[in-house]
């Protein structure tokens, strides 16, 4: 039996694809942002799975498309013997990282949950306060950067989005609904 290629992704276009489906029988106001988010996000995913069809339909490259090859070749023509390079451990980023499938298992739940936990967030604390969380948990969790920075970005990242969409655009941002609640409880 062959394996599904990129179940992630396939999982994500049945998400945005439902979504998309659902958020058309809403009224133009109401389904702006889904179709905002829902269409880019299905063309990627379908462009993902047209590459990893072509990744797994692509034979195996030859050494004679390899520039490190190429050049071995060509100072062996000249010196009349045989090199060989060494690629440094600096270039190290140019060759594919293959990993374990624990490994991969884990990243998968890594990004499963930061989508999982930003889906969560806007809907019960909205965009204002779960866009700038979510940035500089991502930011300093995943990607190391420091405390400055990561809340530097994700204070630049809720003001993009503030004055794009709300100012620009004019489209209110869901507030969440826990801070709807509690602001019509406490009358807020």
């Amino acid at each position: 039996m062959k394996s599904i290629p990129a179940p992630m992704t396939l999982i994500m276009l049945l998400i945005f694809t439902t979504m998309v489906g659902i958020a058309s029988t809403y009224p133009p106001g109401a389904r702006f942002m889904a179709f905002t988010i829902g269409f880019p996000a299905i063309g990627l995913c379908l462009i993902q799975l047209a590459l990893d069809v072509f990744r797994r339909r692509a034979p195996e490259a030859d050494d004679s498309r390899d520039p490190l090859k190429q050049a071995e070749a060509q100072v062996a023509r000249i010196a009349g013997r045989r090199v060989h390079f060494e690629m440094p451990s600096e270039n190290a980023i140019f060759t594919e990282t293959t990993y374990s499938e624990r490994e991969k298992l884990r990243r998968e739940i890594i990004v499963w949950g930061y989508f999982l936990s930003l889906i969560a967030g806007i809907l019960l604390f909205g965009f204002r306060i779960t866009v700038p969380i979510f940035l500089i948990a991502f930011l300093r969790g995943q990607a190391g950067t420091s405390w400055r920075n990561a809340v530097i970005f994700g204070g630049a990242g809720a003001l993009v989005l503030h004055i794009l969409f709300e100012r620009v655009l004019r489209v209110s941002l869901h507030s969440g609904f826990l801070i709807d609640f509690l602001a019509e409880r406490f009358g807020g």
